[in-house]
């Protein structure tokens, strides 16, 4: 199964990307899935992303639905943002999945893609709403993440490279909060039912998830094989009744989905 048939993005839909582990590389190998299947792609950001060095760009924050659409007639897919940020760093800029200058792009403000996306009928949009730093897990803070209404898809995302490690600030974005969240000291080894749990809180990975959107999570691994602790994390989120899908991939391989769960 391709990553897009085992997340469920129907063409035309806003899917939102949320928490760590490979957003945006998750994003850029979707984008180019679904531009290889002659579909057209917007690729934007309601936080903040690298500025692409080949790729066709669009700053404005209210982009003209007009413009959009005949930039789409030349192109299969454009990159929005409302305009240029911060210098970010150069280490994480080359780390990035497609090539990247250091400097950062704001994203659009949530209403506007809520705005947007019914006057572009066809087109898919993959949005970048959350940050992490890099880090392998992630607990959102009070303004965060920001997800368009818009959006009726949500992948929230989650690394298994976190487990065995400590619950500190190099592997969990926002660390504090995920400790008081799971009620366990800082520095605690992280284990399956701890990345399930931060994955399914309601104030955590399925924090400010639009009510009519589908849930899924993306687990993400660095070994060609299924680690065995993807199961016991998938059968834990999937007893609740927000999450309906569970996929483990490895987003390095040319075919990354390992396993799908429903």
């Amino acid at each position: 199964m391709d990553l897009i048939s085992a997340l469920d993005i129907k063409p035309g839909s806003v899917v939102a990307f949320v928490g760590a582990g490979g957003k945006t590389t998750a994003i850029w190998y979707l984008l180019r899935s679904l531009v290889a299947r002659g579909e057209r792609v917007i690729f934007t950001t309601t936080t903040q992303m690298f500025k692409p060095r080949r790729a066709p760009l669009l700053l404005d924050p209210c982009p003209d639905a007009a413009q959009i659409a005949l930039v789409l007639v030349k192109w299969s897919a454009v990159i929005l943002a409302a305009g240029m940020g911060e210098e970010g760093d150069p280490e994480m800029a080359a780390r990035s999945p497609y090539p990247a200058t250091p400097r950062k792009l704001t994203g659009l403000k949530p209403e506007v893609i809520t705005d947007l996306a019914p006057r572009l009928p066809g087109i898919t949009w993959l949005v970048e709403a959350d940050g992490a730093r890099g880090r392998a897990l992630k607990v959102p803070t009070e303004y965060e993440p920001v997800i368009p209404s818009a959006a009726r898809r949500v992948v929230v995302m989650g690394s298994l490279t976190a487990l065995g490690r400590p619950l500190d600030e190099s592997t969990v974005h926002r660390a504090e909060r995920a400790a008081a969240l799971l009620g366990v000291p800082l520095g605690t080894p992280i284990t399956s039912d701890m990345v399930a749990g931060l994955l399914g809180h309601v104030s955590g990975g399925l924090k400010s998830i639009p009510s009519k959107a589908a849930v899924a999570v993306l687990l993400t691994q660095t070994e060609e094989a299924p680690r065995p602790e993807a199961a016991t994390v998938a059968r834990q989120l999937l007893l609740g009744r927000r999450i309906r899908r569970v996929v483990l991939a490895n987003l390095r391989a040319a075919n990354p989905v390992l396993e799908v769960w429903k």
